[in-house]
């Protein structure tokens, strides 16, 4: 499937955070992502960090398609390139889809890390071709369980909903507007010239949070603000 290789010295560390729905927030796989980076001590800019709230799948995913295509052009120009995901099923949700995605960015020179699961990682250089089948099969195993879990919860939902409905239940948490941002976020968005990054927006809101004692937002919540305020 791939050919595993020692770590480069200088490599550029990007991250893909996938939401199924509008509903789901990012914080989780933050924290994830977070842990996971003080843990390897990777510098990881926020500004190749890739959120998007999108279903798994299908290939309608066109921020997951502009990292795939921007990863491969920093590989053919010599810049070494490794995306983490913190789960296998952050790429996608169809096993040959998943498959198919996996052996593009790897055959282009692109390292893979599953924070989730430490053996899903090409940065390793594996010992003989032992490992590299024993990496192959937990990729397959993985990528098969991933998709089979999908069709049954749709099941399990399916079915637990019917019952629901037909007994009055509703569904879903109240749906964020815009007016619901708050009002810090909103000014110092508004005051944005276009030339600050994420980075410093979000230290800004912060900064104007604290002053008030009130309590920070994190970056999770930051990129699903940013969001709804640019819809």
């Amino acid at each position: 499937m791939y050919m595993a290789r020692e770590v480069r010295m200088e490599t550029r560390y990007f991250a893909y955070i996938r939401c199924s729905t509008t509903q789901q927030n990012y914080d989780r796989q933050y924290k994830q992502l977070n842990d996971f980076i003080k843990k390897e001590g990777i510098k990881l800019s926020n500004e190749n960090i890739v959120c998007e709230k999108r279903t798994g799948k299908n290939q309608d995913r066109p921020l997951f398609k502009k990292l795939i295509s921007e990863l491969k052009k920093l590989e053919a120009k010599g810049i070494h390139c490794c995306l983490i995901l913190v789960e296998l099923s952050r790429m996608g949700r169809s096993y040959q889809l998943t498959k198919d995605t996996w052996n593009e960015l790897t055959s282009a020179g692109v390292d893979i890390v599953v924070t989730s699961f430490p053996l899903l990682d090409t940065r390793k250089k594996a010992d003989g071709a032992v490992n590299l089948m024993l990496t192959d099969i937990v990729f397959s195993v993985l990528n098969y369980l991933t998709e089979q879990e999908l069709n049954e919860k749709a099941d399990r939902c399916n079915n637990g909903r019917e019952v629901a409905l037909s007994k009055g239940v509703k569904f879903g948490r109240k749906e964020l507007k815009k007016s619901d941002l708050p009002k810090e976020f909103i000014e110092v968005m508004k005051n944005a010239n276009g030339t600050e990054t994420k980075t410093s927006l979000l230290d800004t809101i912060n900064g104007k949070l604290v002053r008030l004692n009130k309590k920070k937002i994190s970056r999770g919540t930051f990129y699903n603000y940013l969001e709804l305020y640019n819809s």
